[in-house]
């Protein structure tokens, strides 16, 4: 979109790369306002209902459940590691539903939720180094190759879901994953000073890029971290929203200072 214009300058849709951040801020702007501020809620849902209808889809012969980007009229078969993010999204904006957590379409977004999530778990699974590329590309029949972007750069978003997910269902299941996850970093990042990005996750032994991403430290390591403590603090249903950046925020609603002065 064009800023000083309003207008599309592309028609491109993608819940990755320049357009993450939007849908996140719909729903997390109405969690943090306590629940007050419908306009943003709505937007969300309805964006959500958007890509639904628009851009899932399932591939063969596994039946993995992806978020395609559409182009024009055209469907584009891809899905960055990006987009990840929107299982975590998706199970929180589920739990949050103002038609309750047992409606038809808090349940729907649920089950897309884990279905997302265990499609980027696959992303790391299926690389012969255990690390998921920047992005991947559905073909029939074949369910996913990397695309031309086979590198990594720590990226967080795959266990910020694993990390959402957990908390909200309790199901161990998203920490094993981690667990799988973190070592497989360990195994191919980490150096004597630092962690490092990958060329080609598609290499058993992938070489190393020496550049470590601030995200990092600031999100991936933040959320295996939280994945594994018991005793967080952390509430991101009732009390916490983190924004894109991965720094928890204490909603309105529990603000010491703007609860006396009701």
């Amino acid at each position: 979109v064009d800023p000083s214009t309003s207008l599309h300058l592309t028609c491109i849709y993608p819940s990755g790369a320049m357009g993450d951040s939007f849908y996140e801020y719909m729903l997390k702007i109405w969690l943090q306002g306590g629940q007050k501020e419908t306009m943003y809620r709505t937007m969300y849902d309805e964006s959500m209902e958007g890509m639904v209808n628009q851009l899932i889809q399932k591939s063969t012969p596994s039946d993995l459940t992806y978020i395609a980007e559409r182009q024009g009229g055209r469907l584009l078969h891809k899905m960055d590691h990006l987009a990840c993010f929107m299982g975590g999204l998706l199970a929180l904006g589920a739990y949050t539903d103002p038609g309750g957590l047992e409606s038809e379409r808090a349940q729907r977004d649920l089950q897309l939720a884990k279905d997302i999530t265990y499609t980027c778990y696959q992303m790391y699974k299926r690389m012969p180094s255990g690390i998921a590329p920047e992005a991947i590309t559905f073909s029939s029949g074949q369910d996913f190759s990397a695309s031309n972007a086979r590198y990594y750069i720590l990226r967080p978003e795959t266990v910020e879901s694993f990390f959402i997910l957990n908390q909200l269902t309790g199901d161990p299941i998203y920490r094993e994953w981690g667990w799988e996850v973190f070592q497989s970093i360990e195994k191919h990042c980490r150096t004597e000073i630092a962690y490092s990005g990958l060329r080609d996750v598609t290499q058993a032994k992938p070489a190393k890029d020496n550049k470590m991403e601030s995200f990092f430290l600031a999100e991936t390591l933040k959320y295996l971290y939280l994945l594994f403590d018991p005793d967080t603090p952390v509430d991101v249903l009732k009390k916490h929203v983190f924004n894109t950046e991965a720094h928890p925020l204490r909603r309105f609603d529990q603000l010491p200072d703007l609860k006396q002065k009701r």
